[in-house]
């Protein structure tokens, strides 16, 4: 089973969509050009597509499909690929980064194609197949070998889009120590007030004088 993961035809929400840039034009109606910190990644291969990039938001953003159905759910293919992109990143960069700290704000897609897939659900939303064939490679394995090869190339030829990458990350990694040191203050510390403003925490002490 070989095939272009170019011209996506999917099944999002009862309704069959055609595109010719597939994943790359899916986040781009998902996202505001204003919101991200770096143009969309968009990689493609036999019976792959993955498309990628990181928000202003918090938390993480993910659409998952499998032979053109949308997996709402996920499932096997979604876990490689997270896991995926954390290990090609923490590589590239040559630091054990958080994985947290690399998904937070992340926007991801991936499509992939399977053959006999098994599915956790009768409304197939969630895949539990693991291998792409029955005489194939794992899902694990055909996609961590995918993302870790072509988003390293990627990284590699793209040096301000990878610089980007590093900033995100590193600013994750500040606002939640940040938050983690906040948690880890007395409970009794007189005048405290805390406001979390978007993904920043503020801490300011107040000294009050009441007058009587």
């Amino acid at each position: 089973m070989h095939g272009s993961m170019q011209a996506l035809g999917i099944k999002y929400n009862n309704r069959i969509f055609h595109s010719k840039d597939g994943l790359l034009d899916l986040l781009g109606r998902k996202t505001a050009n204003e919101e991200l910190r770096y143009p969309i990644i968009h990689l493609k291969g036999e019976d792959i597509e993955i498309a990628l990039t990181h928000g202003q938001h918090y938390g993480e953003q993910y659409y998952s499909f499998v032979n053109g159905q949308y997996t709402t759910q996920g499932g096997t293919h979604l876990t490689a690929f997270r896991e995926a992109v954390v290990k090609t990143f923490r590589d590239f960069f040559n630091k054990s980064f958080d994985p947290k700290d690399i998904r937070a704000s992340m926007i991801g897609a991936i499509s992939i194609r399977v053959e006999e897939p098994v599915f956790e659900s009768q409304t197939k939303t969630k895949l539990g197949s693991n291998n792409i064939a029955p005489d194939g490679p794992t899902v694990r394995g055909f996609i961590n070998d995918f993302v870790t090869q072509q988003l390293d190339n990627y990284l590699h030829k793209n040096p301000e889009t990878a610089k980007e990458i590093l900033k995100r990350i590193q600013q994750s990694e500040r606002e939640r120590k940040e938050i983690a040191g906040i948690k880890s203050l007395p409970i009794n510390v007189p005048n405290q007030q805390i406001f979390t403003i978007r993904n920043c925490v503020i801490v300011r002490f107040i000294s009050m004088t009441i007058h009587v």
